[in-house]
């Protein structure tokens, strides 16, 4: 079985701190991947430190270069790190560039990196024994293009979509669009956090926060 933590979001469970930002660690099988840091290394730790997760992981994979999903970095202790092809991506020790499709292991593989403007990002898609999920960043590209790229280049509809939608402030009938066009292209479960906005999550139902665990 997989499982997903949220280590970091703007909203968490008591006594769990927020923060703008994201980190999720994937646990599966003896694999340990954490996807993003969030902004502050003190609040990674602290929420690692109480949910009783440790931050030794065997990669660190990055969305993008945000720091909000950078800053925490310092307190993580990984094999190697891999981030998306970005000549603007800050220095990260023991780093590998990312341009296509990467298998880490059979069932967590990172997308391709689009691009929207300059920013360079990946997603995360994670295979659990009943479902598989794709992790996303803050989806500058679209969301519903980075769930279009899993379609194309891994021939999969990952049934669980969580991480930053970046629908945060935008009318509420792109935001409708945007979780409708989830759900046509193969999305069964949304989980909107970060920087997606309070209204997708009232369309979604759900209120995934830090603290929060899925299993696949």
């Amino acid at each position: 079985m997989a499982t997903l933590t949220v280590l970091v979001d703007n909203e968490a469970e008591k006594p769990l701190k927020e923060a703008w930002g994201l980190s999720i660690l994937v646990e599966i099988g003896n694999l340990k991947v954490l996807w993003d840091t969030g902004p502050d290394p003190k609040v990674l730790k602290y929420n690692a430190s109480v949910l009783g997760k440790d931050l030794t992981v065997d990669y660190l994979v990055l969305s993008h270069r945000h720091w909000d999903h950078v800053g925490g970095i310092s307190v993580v202790n990984y094999g190697k790190a891999i981030v998306p092809s970005d000549p603007l991506f800050p220095e990260v020790p023991r780093s590998e560039v990312n341009d296509k499709v990467t298998k880490l292991a059979p069932n967590v593989i990172i997308t391709r990196p689009l691009k929207d403007f300059d920013i360079w990002e990946q997603g995360l898609v994670v295979i659990g024994e009943k479902r598989s999920a794709l992790l996303v960043g803050c989806s500058h590209p679209g969301v519903t293009n980075i769930y279009k790229s899993v379609i194309e280049d891994i021939g999969m509809r990952p049934e669980v979509v969580i991480g930053g939608f970046h629908l945060y402030g935008l009318p509420r009938k792109e935001v409708e669009r945007t979780l409708a066009k989830l759900k046509e292209l193969g999305a069964k479960e949304i989980h909107p956090i970060h920087c997606s906005g309070n209204y997708a999550k009232q369309l979604a139902k759900v209120r995934t926060k830090a603290g929060s665990v899925l299993r696949l």
